[in-house]
């Protein structure tokens, strides 16, 4: 069941993050060293892997080149690290693509400016330093209708904050930071709501199709339910000064829980595994997570104690997950395998692919679903035709279709089935002899498609004599 692989899309240095855009066939990467990469990959759809093909490159961008990364504690290793794009997302229009990186800090470009080389160097809509405590793992978009556009950061030590995209564009995006966090208990310029449930990396987000309530998943095993519903003291949105140096004032944080306008409604009991991705299914009934030990875990929706069920199976770790229906999903393993999976009931549908050994670290949808993209530990985003989704249907419609037909001539059939001996016995009473009933239903069915062939010409059945194995059987 795997599919055909595409021409894949090389960036100049390692990708650690990429999305597509919803409607043009463009997608941006989150590179090691700090820039964002646009690239066109409308010829990748055309071609098969190993064909040779045109750069795909529209601009490179050094939104966060100069950004120093954050670490909660100083090693050999960190020390030496230079600042890298963590996480990029488009917002639902395509127009505004959201960055953040390593040093905690986020961002926002104007694409139609970016992804042309001659504007890209003026596309920065702005962006807030130190906009979390420590590097930025998981970006995710919400569209709550009491609030309005908000973007959700995850970083490396289980912080979680939610951004107002309209206040942070409001806000001077030359405020220092040292201002931004001149008292304790504010939060930053356009940040709503902020919690620290977590004490570990926040690899991923989900929302009920209402944005009501939002879900974080942690490598700590604890799988939190935050509820957007609930607003405390003047309201969610943070007040803007009026006059002509217009910025936006920090939301305070509440005197006691310390979170902001929002509550954490439930957190899961702690589990013995790492949470490393997640997605929702079964008509949001269902929470799946993808775990280190190559488990995947269930949640019942409502039930966020203990888990519901597991479906063991992978080798390693499953570092992605993607949704392709309410019944099945791609997984990202670290065996370099992606796999075609049914949950409930659990069975192993196939294999989409494989990164040859090295670890899926990404899964996502291309524009209207034509495509999927993966990444891995190289410089290459992997694209793979995604229609193999589209053919199961085809194909089972085409079953449907056989069967209508199978009705319809019943009758016909049934009256061409006179040359079936009357005294023969339910195979049941011959086990030991069901290859030869086979034998009999196959000689049967050749010898009804010539009488049929007959009776068009004829107008009339002819009974014909009975061969040496129904007359053995008809004995019997």
């Amino acid at each position: 069941m795997a599919a055909r692989q595409l021409s894949s899309v090389e960036c100049s240095l390692q990708p650690l993050d990429f999305s597509f855009h919803p409607s043009k066939q463009i997608l941006a990467a989150g590179i090691v060293d700090g820039t964002v990469e646009f690239h066109d990959y409308s010829l990748c759809c055309s071609s098969s892997a190993g064909d040779e093909n045109d750069d795909t490159i529209l601009s490179s961008i050094a939104v966060h080149t100069c950004d120093i990364p954050v670490f909660k504690a100083a090693t050999p290793l960190s020390t030496r690290a230079g600042p890298s794009c963590r996480a990029t997302l488009f917002n639902p229009t395509g127009d505004v693509l959201f960055t953040a990186s390593n040093s905690g800090s986020i961002a926002a470009l104007d694409v139609n400016r970016a992804s042309y080389h001659r504007t890209s160097d003026d596309s920065i809509l702005w962006k807030v330093n130190q906009a979390s405590p420590y590097g930025i793992h998981t970006l995710h978009h919400i569209h709550p209708p009491h609030i309005g556009e908000c973007i959700v950061t995850g970083d490396e030590e289980g912080v979680v904050r939610v951004w107002d995209v309209r206040a942070c564009a409001s806000a001077s995006s030359t405020q220092s930071s040292a201002m931004a966090f001149q008292n304790c208990m504010s939060l930053p310029s356009g940040c709503i709501s902020s919690y620290h449930e977590h004490t570990d990396i926040i690899s991923s987000f989900q929302t009920d199709a209402s944005y009501n309530t939002l879900l974080t998943a942690s490598s700590d095993g604890v799988l939190s339910v935050i509820d957007l519903r609930k607003s405390g003291g003047d309201g969610n949105q943070a007040v803007i000064k009026s006059g002509p140096e217009s910025m936006m004032e920090p939301m305070k944080l509440h005197p006691d829980t310390h979170q902001g306008p929002f509550r954490i409604l439930r957190k899961s009991d702690a589990q013995d595994d790492e949470l490393l991705s997640m997605c929702v299914m079964k008509n949001g009934k269902k929470v799946v997570c993808g775990t280190q030990q190559g488990v995947l875990n269930f949640w019942s929706w409502g039930t966020w104690g203990d888990i519901s069920d597991r479906f063991p199976g992978h080798p390693q770790s499953i570092d992605a997950l993607l949704k392709i229906d309410e019944d099945t999903l791609l997984s990202g393993s670290s065996d370099g395998v992606i796999r075609i999976l049914q949950v409930q009931p659990d069975r192993l549908l196939g294999v989409l692919g494989d990164h040859e050994g090295f670890p899926v670290e990404k899964l996502k949808f291309g524009t209207g679903n034509k495509v999927i993209g993966s990444m891995s530990h190289d410089c290459y985003i992997r694209l793979w035709d995604a229609s193999i989704f589209d053919d199961d249907d085809d194909n089972d419609d085409d079953g449907e279709d056989d069967e209508e037909e199978d009705v319809d001539t019943g009758g016909k059939d049934q009256d061409m089935q006179e040359v079936a001996p009357k005294d023969r016995k339910a195979p049941s009473e011959f086990d030991s002899n069901e290859d030869d009933w086979e034998d009999v239903d196959s000689d049967e069915s050749m010898d009804s498609d010539s009488d049929s062939s007959d009776s068009s010409s004829g107008g009339k059945v002819k009974r014909k004599f009975k061969s040496e194995n129904e007359e053995f059987f008809s004995d019997l």
